[in-house]
């Protein structure tokens, strides 16, 4: 049979019978004969176990090698609309207007709510889901193709912009240049790491592998802006792009053919190189970093050598090193300035379809596939995996066989939460973007002017030239290199706008398109601490404040007796008035109404007091459904069908699971896991002892005997007295339960720092004398802060000290830390030592992290970040059993972490269920029980006395009002 053909072929060097089916892809030893009865099952346990032959699958079988045409066909008769068989993506457009022409004949007849318009809506949606989830690159490909086929009946050149007919004439060679390489790779002509990725290159036609590699360039080049563009970043994205949509055709029902038989054709490829590199990849399921940067180093390498402007016939692309460090080099792509300003250029592509995100992971228009093992669940087709491993097989293998239905379930109802797009505050944002209007945070569409070094440049010094130095040339030196980062740090600062301005427009052109959807929905996984994520990366709720404001919940309820008090609530939140009691923040709204309408009415052309607030985008949202409450009511605003979503966020969320865990009253209180007339603000606490610090010690004299570094400290509590307030320090706070480090603190406190110098006389400072201005003063104030934390936090550091004791002896016995989570979840954290390494590609060597279970754990990181992933497994564990709760209850629900969100209507209910699911958490023994799993699981290990707990009574939490505030 041909099966028996391919499957014999596959093994054409030959090797001994193999003991076992696991024997199958590893054995060397030329063959006994083997018993052909067993063929069938041999094969089968390839095409499972091992080679995972579907996985190479293509559209339809190839023709022979002599048969192939150079090209893909560019003759107008190759283009849709002549007598040509229709591509997949155009039979689902067909398809689809066909549904959608009976939907509307329907509806003529029939009643909305009838079931037949219902069924036929659904099977729309349906239809219309799974083409957004396959048609991303079968579009893009047939654009590239009709405009070529235009442009050869001179139908439309004349009306192509400059962008768009240098991107097409980039197209063409591309396409050749790969249809070369594929020929040689069939042909088995020799060249460097061809045997590795050349039978993943086959795995696509060319047409479709030369869109992805010149939209990742593009994109990736345009992001990074005039700085270059990370060549290892770039390979790893194309390589990645060919990986998801080879899994996209793999599902596809259409698609059955094996690639191996392609391959096979005439004895072409050395077939054992083909199982080889199908194993090494196929094996954890993913392709190996390994043979992701060689293929997509071959690529790059083609689009680069093919690119060339039409201006003149220079290269488009160029490929540099930049020396990091003496050792250190860096590979970066370059775009020609020429090319660089007609890509940044919105007007040069109007449309923003040949320049496009091509991300498959876009919201979804049906309810997700409910989650019922590790990998089904989410999206229909697009393949997907419940958690977000870091490469490790044992963690994969361990979800694989866990009881998850908890975490499924919780996950589910997270997914099953329909939105829509909120059409005004996106009219306001794209408006403005549009405008090049700089507010509420979208950033400036105008780069910072880059300073010119007209320096000389030092000329290079030999280690005994430069010891031997004299002061005017160290003077020279240091003006030199000072101009240079000045002139470096502009440039960043450029490539940071770029990479804003590309996220920016990608979030409004998303929402945009969905923005006359009924119902949008947001697949959700985990991370491998069981923290819960929409998959959809750009457009979704837990992104910027552009983006919540743009989603509102898809079902409205009535605002009811008290819907409107949380609005007005939520508004004064978001405006930054968020440490008074809930009866004063309402107040503060209400104060504040001529400022909400104008705000609501005339976004743009107002006062803009709502470009004011701390989150500007959430609270014009609040501001135009406060007003729409009363205007659309006839002064009944409880009658008034709202779907703005109210949050109610976690006070310092980590200490509160600190406290919790430690029972620790006093920390709890600072928190408000204890009942208060209004909401401590841990913040402010923490202040207030760095405050009176800071003041001590800028008041005391020094004696003549104070060492430098007293000196050095008393200088910055003088710099900085009556500077500092909570903001300065609330990174710090907010981060310390998650393992800050003093260099992370440190950081945190120098940028607020550098904020607050600017407005003294120091603002008067050159920028670099600023920063080592603030770098001294946040040294001190780093040291202050964190003994600040340990004085109101005991109970919180002594739990941090022992979890990282119990991971510590876990790392001794050369195992990672790994704990079950109270909802069942198996968790491995994924840290090991020397995981980078280096691969040679036709362009440069490229240092990859390399993640494998049989590399040594990394005993420090292993003991640093347990706690704070412990931690984080237990606030997902909290997060998920109010969405299991809330769900029951038939309530809508969403969180970004611990901030939780429902209706107005239904805040009071969702502050009972997340209290009690607190209190139902935290009435388990959870320190007990993992003190027991680690005793039993490494009997050998010496783990430490369970810490001594407080006096805190959990229960107390259902009675705090400001818990979650």
């Amino acid at each position: 049979s041909s099966q028996a053909f391919i499957f014999l072929n596959v093994f054409d060097e030959g090797c001994a019978q193999p003991s076992s089916f696991s024997d199958l892809s590893i054995c060397e030893a030329k063959p006994s004969i083997w018993d052909k009865s067993r063929w069938p099952l041999l094969f089968a346990a390839v095409t499972q176990a091992q080679c995972n032959v579907a996985l190479f699958s293509q559209a339809a079988q190839p023709k022979a090698i002599s048969e192939r045409s150079p090209v893909p066909p560019l003759a107008p008769t190759a283009f849709p609309g002549d007598e040509e068989a229709l591509t997949p993506s155009e039979e689902r457009a067909k398809d689809i207007d066909a549904l959608r022409a009976r939907v509307l004949s329907l509806k003529e007849t029939l009643p909305t709510d009838a079931p037949e318009v219902k069924a036929a809506v659904a099977e729309l949606l349906k239809l219309r889901q799974i083409a957004l989830e396959n048609d991303t690159l079968e579009q893009a490909t047939e654009k590239y193709r009709r405009i070529m086929g235009s442009m050869i009946k001179m139908e439309m050149s004349s009306s192509l912009s400059a962008l768009q007919r240098q991107i097409v004439d980039f197209y063409v060679p591309l396409v050749e240049a790969i249809d070369a390489e594929q020929r040689a790779i069939e042909a088995d002509q020799k060249s460097p790491d061809r045997f590795m990725y050349g039978p993943f290159m086959q795995l696509l036609p060319p047409d479709k592998i030369a869109v992805i590699v010149m939209h990742t360039v593009i994109n990736t080049t345009v992001a990074a802006g005039d700085t270059g563009a990370s060549f290892p970043k770039i390979c790893l994205a194309i390589a990645g792009n060919i990986e998801a949509e080879v899994n996209m055709e793999h599902l596809s029902k259409k698609y059955g053919k094996s690639i191996v038989s392609r391959l096979m054709q005439g004895g072409a490829l050395r077939s054992q190189h083909i199982n080889q590199r199908a194993k090494m990849s196929l094996d954890s399921g993913e392709w190996a970093s390994e043979l992701k940067v060689k293929l997509g180093a071959v690529l790059c390498k083609l689009f680069v050598t093919t690119a060339k402007k039409k201006s003149d016939g220079k290269p488009a692309f160029t490929h540099k090193s930049s020396q990091l460090s003496f050792k250190k080099q860096a590979g970066l792509l370059f775009a020609d300035p020429e090319v660089y300003s007609m890509l940044v250029d919105v007007k040069a592509d109007p449309s923003g379809t040949l320049v496009a995100n091509m991300t498959r992971y876009l919201p979804m228009l049906v309810e997700p596939k409910p989650w019922v093992h590790y990998d089904e669940g989410g999206y229909l087709q697009v393949k997907s995996k419940v958690m977000r491993t870091k490469g490790g097989r044992e963690q994969t293998e361990v979800l694989k066989h866990a009881p998850l239905e908890r975490v499924f379930e919780g996950l589910n109802a997270l997914g099953r939460l329909p939105w829509v797009i909120h059409g005004e505050v996106l009219g306001v944002f794209q408006s403005a973007y549009d405008s090049k209007v700089e507010i509420a945070g979208l950033p400036s569409q105008t780069d910072l002017e880059v300073p010119v070094n007209n320096l000389k440049k030092p000329p290079f010094l030999s280690k005994e030239e430069f010891k031997a130095m004299t002061e005017e040339q160290r003077v020279e030196q240091q003006a030199w290199r000072d101009a240079v980062a000045k002139v470096k740090r502009v440039k960043m600062r450029n490539a940071e706008l770029h990479s804003l301005r590309c996220d920016t427009s990608i979030k409004l052109k998303q929402a945009s398109d969905f923005k006359d959807e009924e119902k949008l929905y947001f697949p959700y996984n985990m991370d491998f601490r069981g923290r819960a994520y929409p998959i959809p990366p750009n457009l979704n709720h837990l992104g910027n404040d552009m983006c919540r404001g743009l989603l509102k919940f898809s079902e409205k309820k009535e605002l009811g007796h008290k819907g409107l008090f949380w609005l007005k609530v939520q508004l004064a939140s978001l405006y930054g008035f968020d440490k008074a009691s809930f009866p004063e923040r309402a107040a503060w709204t209400e104060e504040r109404m001529s400022q909400v309408y104008d705000s609501a009415l005339k976004p743009l052309e107002g006062d803009r007091w709502w470009a004011e607030a701390e989150n500007p985008g959430q609270a014009l949202a609040a501001c135009m459904e406060i007003v729409e409450a009363f205007e659309s009511t006839g002064g009944k605003p409880e009658l008034f069908r709202s779907n703005l979503p109210v949050h109610m966020d976690g006070s310092c969320n980590g200490l509160q699971h600190y406290a919790a865990l430690g029972r620790d009253f006093e920390g709890g209180k600072q928190v408000n896991l204890v009942n208060g007339s209004r909401p401590r603000d841990v913040y402010a606490g923490v202040c207030s002892i760095v405050v009176s610090k800071v003041a001590t010690e800028a008041a005391r004299i020094l004696g003549p005997d104070a060492s430098e570094q007293e000196v050095r400290d008393h200088e910055s509590a003088k710099l900085v007295n009556g500077l500092i307030d909570r903001k300065v320090v609330k990174q710090t706070v907010m981060t310390s339960v998650y393992g800050v480090t003093f260099i992370g603190a440190r950081k945190q406190i120098q940028s607020r720092l550098e904020e607050k110098l600017k407005g003294t006389t120091a603002g008067d400072m050159d920028e670099e004398e600023l920063e080592k201005l603030a770098y001294g003063a946040a040294t001190y104030l780093a040291h202050i802060t964190m003994e600040a934390l340990t004085e109101l936090f005991t109970g919180a550091r002594g739990i941090m000290e022992w979890l990282g004791s119990c991971a510590q002896a876990v790392a001794k016995q050369g195992q990672p830390m790994s704990w079950v989570t109270p909802l069942g979840l198996p968790v491995s954290q994924p840290y090991r030592k020397g995981g980078n390494m280096m691969v040679r590609t036709v362009m440069q060597t490229i240092q990859v992290v390399h993640n494998s279970d049989d590399l040594k754990v990394n005993s420090q990181r292993q003991r640093s970040a347990f706690p704070p992933n412990f931690v984080h497994s237990l606030d997902s564990t909290h997060m998920l059993l109010t969405a299991i709760n809330m769900q029951r209850k038939g309530l809508a629900f969403t969180a970004v972490h611990d901030s939780y969100w429902t209706h107005p209507s239904d805040v009071d209910d969702m502050n009972e269920s997340l209290r009690s699911s607190f209190v139902k958490l935290y009435s388990e023994p959870i320190l007990e029980d993992l003190h027991q799993q680690l005793s039993i699981r490494f009997p050998g290990a010496e783990f430490p006395a369970l810490p001594e707990r407080g006096e805190l009574d959990i229960r107390g939490v259902s009675d705090s009002t400001y818990f979650f505030n």
